[in-house]
């Protein structure tokens, strides 16, 4: 298992990263262990979805969000902070 998180990237300037929604749907898809955390621990930056999955579950929880939220430009990183 290896920790991602789900990025507030630049699709979220114009949409809301709605993080509840988002926790629900990565819990649906198979994610484990499944919190938020403020990006990078830093104070002045918002909180992002953290979850434990293997690779496969990975992708399946990106196209999961993606449907969800009627895009694809949502992006899953490794959390390595």
């Amino acid at each position: 298992m290896i920790r991602y998180y789900v990025d507030n990237s630049s699709w979220f300037d114009t949409h809301p990263y709605n993080k509840h929604k988002i926790k629900s749907i990565v819990e649906k898809a198979g994610g484990k262990n499944v919190r938020f955390a403020l990006k990078f621990g830093w104070s002045n930056l918002p909180q992002v979805v953290c979850f434990n999955a293997t690779e496969h579950t990975k992708n399946k929880i990106e196209k999961s969000v993606e449907k969800a939220l009627k895009t694809q430009w949502i992006i899953i990183r490794k959390k390595d902070w």
